[in-house]
């Protein structure tokens, strides 16, 4: 009899203890279990088309810095800030249908001048898997009536931008993002895309020049003559880093290709490299990160409305193949916060 009792509270403390430890807290890296919550799924999606808590992060984080109208049948030059502006044309919009659009067009405009910008709109500094260092990159968005537009053929117009010193990088060219998804006034998350260096004449690449202020030395501005809206950069290839290499990361279960974007960045260089899903690993990894540099890895996650956030300092991976982090819960005014210390 004293045996069963014996046998019945060891069961007892047994399932007590297994309640326990399925009931930690997910930074401590293993899988909690919550009725009816969207941290019970596990699993990975095979699909290329993001997930809804992806472009809700996007959503969420992107930023459009610059907005203004204009009457299409008169042009205008929009003078959006010093250090970006617009010269449009009459007559230069078209929409979907190639009917010229003469009322009022509004004019959006997502400046990325920044490591933490690239990051919140989803975007790496990568040319075909090679490294780019990114002066700056913008997107143009026009639409009305709800359609989003393009510029008409025949026309052209001119993007003049600088960056924070007021100078232009020497080899800096155009590279044009290369999207896989089709015009939309809504700003999509784009798995596959791509910055293309531009080997045409659709971008007329110069450097506008204005004095400075008093005693000081000109003010020089990017000036581009083209007949293409979306994405633009300017950057150049990024040589002489040093060796490269494959690295993963690995998070707990509940964070997935469905709700998580991992990125890593470099002290030295303004670039920004996206770690990609790898199904077989249920990890997120890239193929060229540099091994002898200090870069700051950093995720973000959206599972339900609660954000969740890492981020780490590495002087130098060398044979460092994977590094295992785990998120926080963040507010997402924190999240840009950090993100900005970048």
């Amino acid at each position: 009899m004293l045996l069963k009792i014996s046998k019945y509270y060891l069961l007892a403390a047994f399932s007590l203890l297994l309640l326990v430890s399925c009931n930690k807290e997910i930074s401590d890296g293993n899988f909690t279990t919550y009725a009816g919550n969207d941290m019970n799924d596990t699993t990975w999606s095979y699909s290329s088309t993001p997930g809804l808590a992806l472009q809700r992060i996007s959503d969420s984080t992107s930023i459009y810095k610059y907005n203004d109208t204009l009457l299409g049948s008169n042009g205008k030059t929009i003078v959006f800030s010093d250090h970006f502006s617009l010269i449009l044309p009459p007559n230069a919009f078209v929409n979907s249908a190639g009917a010229p659009v003469s009322g009022t067009i509004n004019i959006r405009v997502i400046l990325l001048d920044e490591k933490s910008e690239f990051i919140r709109s989803i975007k790496a500094s990568l040319n075909n898997g090679n490294l780019l260092e990114s002066d700056l990159a913008f997107c143009i968005i026009a639409t009305a009536y709800g359609q989003e537009l393009s510029i008409a053929p025949g026309s052209n117009y001119i993007i003049r931008v600088g960056n924070k010193d007021n100078i232009v990088k020497q080899g800096m060219t155009v590279y044009k993002g290369d999207e896989s998804i089709v015009y939309t006034t809504q700003l999509l998350v784009d798995p596959l895309f791509n910055w293309n260096e531009n080997t045409t004449q659709d971008y007329q690449q110069s450097i506008f020049k204005q004095p400075g202020n008093s005693g000081s030395k000109e003010i020089e501005r990017y000036e581009i003559t083209t007949n293409k809206l979306r994405w633009i950069s300017l950057a150049r290839p990024l040589n002489n880093i040093g060796l490269q290499g494959k690295f993963n990361i690995i998070l707990p279960p509940n964070f997935t290709n469905k709700n998580t974007i991992a990125f890593i960045t470099t002290d030295d260089y303004n670039s920004v490299i996206q770690l990609k899903p790898e199904l077989a690993s249920r990890s997120f990894t890239a193929n060229n990160i540099p091994l002898q540099k200090k870069i700051h890895i950093v995720t973000i996650s959206l599972i339900g409305t609660q954000f969740y956030y890492s981020e780490q300092s590495i002087k130098a991976l060398n044979n460092t193949p994977v590094l295992s982090l785990k998120p926080q819960k963040r507010s997402l005014i924190g999240i840009i916060a950090d993100l900005k210390k970048l």
